[in-house]
């Protein structure tokens, strides 16, 4: 399996406050007795690196595409599985999954498993493209098959043994970004990378002005989901 958006991926790196932001977030729900902890489609395991940083803890990488592989150094590659396959059942304490389960086509089946490997009281953390009717050609060259909102995502899980903790969205400047984006109508899908450094530095930090008034409950580029798996 080859993973289509290594371009924007790479890009991706120069957006400071962005992926600061999401490892705050992520950082913050990982139990701190968290001992085994996954990143589910860990890409070039660059937020993953960022994570260990900030946490101290040791991450195993899940990353099925094998033009990923090469950006892990040796150490790191003997926590890196191509799928949840290597975890027993009740094996896992956390589990986070940033910007990926939108490139699963069954993406139910895909959080049973995350049902299947998480302990009873594990974690899992989903940060994800939000809102249908943003889709545009960004979406479609890096292979996703959706956008979710809090009512899909929700849905999602209703059928599985996770209590949703919170569910909201996130970057409501990106939502205009996006949107402008899509009006502009990039066939090629691609990013400008000046246009993305001056948003990351000069626009995105605003986004907690704007939190303020309550803009995590209406709109936002993405959306983030907290779930605790039932202790039953």
């Amino acid at each position: 399996m080859q993973y289509p958006g290594e371009d924007n991926l790479n890009m991706m790196k120069k957006a400071v406050n962005y992926n600061t932001a999401i490892i705050k977030q992520t950082v913050s729900f990982c139990p701190k007795t968290a001992d085994v902890i996954v990143d589910f489609g860990a890409g070039e395991g660059y937020l993953a690196k960022l994570f260990e940083k900030e946490t101290g803890k040791d991450v195993f990488y899940i990353e099925p595409a094998t033009n990923m592989h090469p950006y892990y150094d040796p150490e790191s590659q003997k926590r890196l599985y191509p799928s949840l396959n290597e975890f027993q059942d009740n094996s896992v304490d956390y589990l986070y999954s940033l910007n990926v389960l939108e490139h699963i086509e069954d993406d139910a089946a895909m959080v049973k498993e995350f049902q299947r490997v998480l302990k009873p009281g594990g974690h899992l953390f989903f940060y994800l493209p939000a809102l249908p009717f943003l889709y545009s050609s960004m979406d479609e060259k890096v292979g996703h098959f959706r956008r979710y909102t809090k009512e899909s995502l929700n849905a999602l899980l209703h059928d599985t043994n996770f209590e949703i903790k919170e569910c909201f969205y996130t970057d409501f400047l990106g939502f205009f970004a996006t949107l402008l984006f899509k009006l502009r109508n990039k066939k090629d899908g691609a990013l400008s990378h000046d246009l993305l450094q001056a948003f990351d530095r000069f626009v995105f930090p605003f986004n907690k002005f704007f939190e303020l008034f309550g803009t995590r409950r209406i709109l936002g580029k993405n959306i983030i989901l907290k779930a605790v798996k039932k202790d039953v």
